[in-house]
């Protein structure tokens, strides 16, 4: 029996709408860093953007984006990747050969992404993590959720300690008027490449941000892997029932919600003293992976209910063509704010990036919708897959599956 790819009759519903909402929040957030150099900004002791609207959307986004969906698309890449194991071994073929060109093909994507467009990319770390998941991926379901837990656990508390020693030392604010300083030369300088420079020295800037981005990769890693090892976990445990995932939203509802909202309370400290950083990196550390997996009980809930079918049919649409849409997503953000482009790069504060966000997500639910009532897949789920199975799926819809 020949493996192929998953057959139109066979997608779980829940994962592409879970896939369609986190491609969103990631658009959310990641807008920031579209239209300016938010990693820079973030890193000042005082609001670069002091109007009262763009305070508030940033504190709103914090709490209900930031770090929330790049958690949730890291739970699903762990829950396929054990369902792609599955239909291996129903099909009797051999899973890692396919999951290693899988990943290859992945990692390369995410190398044109960085030197081509966008130095936020998460595909490479996708790719790498996904190849320590092979390490995981044959352990029982609870050695799965018990080291996600531990691990987690861990790493935020590390970090979250790693912020108070620093701020009660002395040592941020003493460095504070210095490291100001550092941080509005880059964001001048990325202002002045980004909006005005040429597509090399761009370039140059992008590869400098990512590697910059990337120094602490291994941080980086500990925080992504438990909520791969969560989504592998839930695979195994499918089908959950409803008694369950009603016990995780209220846990989640306490530990998500609970954990960021110390970062809400504690805003007005920003840059005083150590409360609103350290509320903030056990928030984004701890909370944010809690608010994920809360955001997905609540989620499939809805979905198990019944209720709002048509908005979820639209998260629907786009999740079919998720891998499309991130990577569209870069291609199109870079042209409107970088000097190739329109060079808006460096004008438009939290709340527009967020109206730029909702307009370029509804054009990407109309675009999937027609693409979808043509095509099987998205034009580089295609390629994609080809690459891992080795030959090319059926792409075009024929008059029978149209009628």
């Amino acid at each position: 029996m020949k493996w192929s790819p998953v057959a139109e009759s066979q997608r779980i519903e829940s994962l592409d709408i879970l896939r369609g909402i986190a491609i969103f929040g990631i658009l959310l957030v990641n807008m920031k860093s579209f239209s300016g150099p938010d990693s820079s900004i973030r890193t000042l002791s005082y609001d670069y953007f002091d109007e009262p609207y763009n305070v508030w959307t940033n504190v709103l986004l914090e709490f209900f984006v930031q770090g929330n969906f790049i958690t949730m698309f890291s739970f699903l890449f762990g829950f396929g990747m054990i369902l792609m194991s599955e239909r291996a071994k129903a099909n009797n073929r051999r899973f890692l050969p396919t999951f290693f060109r899988r990943q290859v093909v992945l990692f390369l994507f995410g190398a044109i992404h960085v030197l081509f467009f966008w130095y936020g990319d998460i595909l490479v770390t996708y790719a790498i993590v996904g190849f320590i998941m092979l390490l995981f991926y044959r352990l029982p379901s609870k050695a799965l959720l018990i080291t996600g837990i531990v691990m987690l656990i861990a790493y935020s508390l590390f970090m979250t300690a790693l912020t108070y020693d620093y701020w009660t030392s002395g040592a941020a604010l003493s460095y504070q008027e210095s490291l100001d300083a550092k941080h509005e030369n880059e964001i001048e300088t990325s202002i002045q490449i980004y909006s005005e420079g040429t597509y090399l020295e761009i370039m140059e800037e992008r590869i400098r941000e990512w590697l910059n981005l990337n120094q602490y990769f291994l941080f980086f890693l500990f925080g992504i892997l438990p909520l791969f090892l969560f989504g592998a976990y839930a695979a195994k445990e499918r089908p959950v029932v409803n008694k369950t995932l009603w016990k995780m939203w209220v846990l989640t509802l306490f530990l998500g919600p609970g954990s960021k909202m110390f970062t809400v309370l504690f805003f007005p400290y920003k840059g005083e003293d150590w409360r609103y950083e350290t509320a903030m990196s056990w928030g984004y550390e701890f909370g944010g992976a809690m608010m994920s997996i809360f955001y997905m009980c609540t989620i499939v809930l809805l979905i198990r209910s019944g209720r709002f079918k048509r908005m979820f049919n639209m998260f629907r649409i786009t999740g079919r063509m998720a891998f499309t849409n991130y990577l569209t997503q870069s291609v199109v953000c870079t042209f409107i704010f970088y000097s190739y482009g329109l060079g808006l790069y460096g004008e438009y504060g939290p709340l527009n990036g967020v109206l730029v966000a909702v307009i370029l997500f509804s054009l990407q639910v109309l675009f999937s919708a027609w693409w979808l009532r043509n095509y099987r897949m998205g034009p580089l789920e295609w390629i994609w897959r080809t690459f891992t199975y080795g030959k090319q799926p059926i792409l075009k819809r024929t008059k029978e599956t149209l009628s």
